[in-house]
């Protein structure tokens, strides 16, 4: 009986079907099936710098404020929201920061880099190289891009011949809308990581001109939606000196929006803030919190008018990842590189019968600076050394000395320099 109702239901609807066909105007068939309206979530993170699950590897103990693995069930909650409809991205610095990613560089490799790893269980659409991804080397960046399950952008990083050395942009569709990701990243790099980008043939350009570029071309490709991801701060003074360098600013995620014309969101990293619901010149503007501490959901809600898709609503939120569980997949994605990494930072390198700190080190003489200044000076072979004082939260404890204890107090690799100088640049620089 099931059977026979449900041949006769069939054809009850064929019927029905083909009479109403004949009454419909061209098209309004395809139309009445396509949605006339839609949301398109962007989901966000950056400058995640290792933080791949709730671990402080500087104190040995819990760290439930910043975890990639707990970001990726956000995720994974808003893609069960809005099936088909969620494009995942990172605004660039992933794969330096913390104990973890130097046992992953130079200590015990594993056959897939662990954020590699990580992000391909979580399926992003799309990373910006951020300038840490230059700090290990060109090699070591291209073997994590090979790994990928996702591209990287930037549209304003060239090789040799002055072609860019990744994909400018990349294009998803989602829920029918075709959506473009262009990439832009700081020209920074070219002061911090200038060997290792001088040894490649890179040379990183202005973002903005290459970006109205690139974003001009996404809508001659017939995009519906543009987002940009920047590795860029939103706006201020650089922290390298433009003039003497040469170099456009390092953040310019504000201009980007108010001089390129459609665009209709920007997602950007960088300077370590976090920045929820704005808009400027009608393009959303996000930045989730750095170290996996939060997942930025942007939404644009897009309306059929005719062939093209219009966004007629954005906004933004911010999802802490404190208090979510952490996703098992990316757990074990890189647990081989998180056991070797606890095995490292706790193993000792001297010992010392009392305390270092650094918290005075930017007004007063302190040992523990002196101890960095007089290894750099006998490894150089130079007379006179100088560095700065980082992490003034950071010391030496009595007893055994950890590599955990040494990485914390700098915790962005930095490259050691001997300069030779005539007195007047020393007392200049005095």
């Amino acid at each position: 009986m099931g059977r026979l109702s449900f041949v006769m239901g069939a054809a009850w609807l064929s019927l029905v079907g083909s009479s109403a066909l004949a009454t419909l105007p061209a098209g309004a068939l395809q139309a009445q099936r396509s949605p006339r309206r839609v949301d398109l979530t962007i989901a966000a993170t950056t400058d995640v710098h290792g933080r791949l699950r709730a671990w402080d590897y500087y104190a040995g103990a819990p760290d439930p404020a910043h975890s990639l693995a707990a970001a990726a069930t956000i995720v994974d909650s808003a893609r069960q929201a809005n099936p088909d409809g969620v494009v995942l991205v990172e605004g660039g610095d992933i794969l330096q920061g913390n104990p973890l990613l130097y046992v992953a560089a130079r200590v015990r490799p594993t056959p897939v880099h662990p954020v590699i790893a990580a992000m391909n269980v979580m399926r992003y659409d799309a990373a910006v190289l951020g300038n840490h991804e230059f700090n290990y080397g060109v090699p070591l960046l291209q073997k994590a891009m090979a790994q990928a399950g996702f591209p990287f952008v930037a549209a304003n990083v060239m090789d040799a011949q002055g072609k860019p050395w990744v994909a400018p942009l990349t294009m998803v569709t989602r829920r029918g809308v075709r959506v473009a990701i262009v990439g832009g990243t700081t020209p920074g790099s070219m002061v911090w990581d200038r060997e290792n980008l001088k040894a490649a043939g890179l040379t990183v350009t202005d973002i903005v001109p290459a970006v109205r570029q690139r974003v001009q071309e996404a809508r001659r490709r017939k995009a519906d939606v543009v987002i940009v991801l920047l590795h860029s701060g939103l706006e201020g003074a650089a922290s390298y000196d433009t003039v003497a360098t040469g170099l456009p600013s390092e953040n310019v995620a504000g201009r980007v929006p108010r001089e390129i014309e459609g665009i209709d969101a920007v997602v950007f990293g960088h300077s370590h803030r976090e920045l929820v619901d704005s808009t400027i010149n009608g393009a959303l503007v996000m930045q989730p919190r750095n170290w996996a501490g939060s997942v930025a959901l942007g939404t644009l809600t897009l309306e059929r008018r005719g062939r093209r898709w219009v966004v007629v609503s954005r906004k933004g939120q911010s999802v802490r990842v404190a208090g979510h569980r952490e996703h098992p997949a990316v757990l074990a994605a890189m647990r081989s590189t998180h056991e070797a990494t606890m095995d490292w930072v706790n193993e000792p390198v001297g010992r010392t019968p009392v305390a270092w700190r650094a918290d005075s080190a930017r007004v007063a003489d302190m040992p523990i600076t002196d101890l960095v200044n007089e290894v750099m000076r006998r490894t150089t072979g130079a007379e006179l050394s100088a560095t700065a004082a980082f992490s003034l939260d950071a010391g030496l404890d009595t007893g055994a000395v950890t590599q955990a204890e040494l990485s914390r107090l700098y915790p962005y690799d930095n490259t050691l320099r001997a300069v030779r100088i005539t007195g007047a640049q020393l007392k200049a620089f005095l």
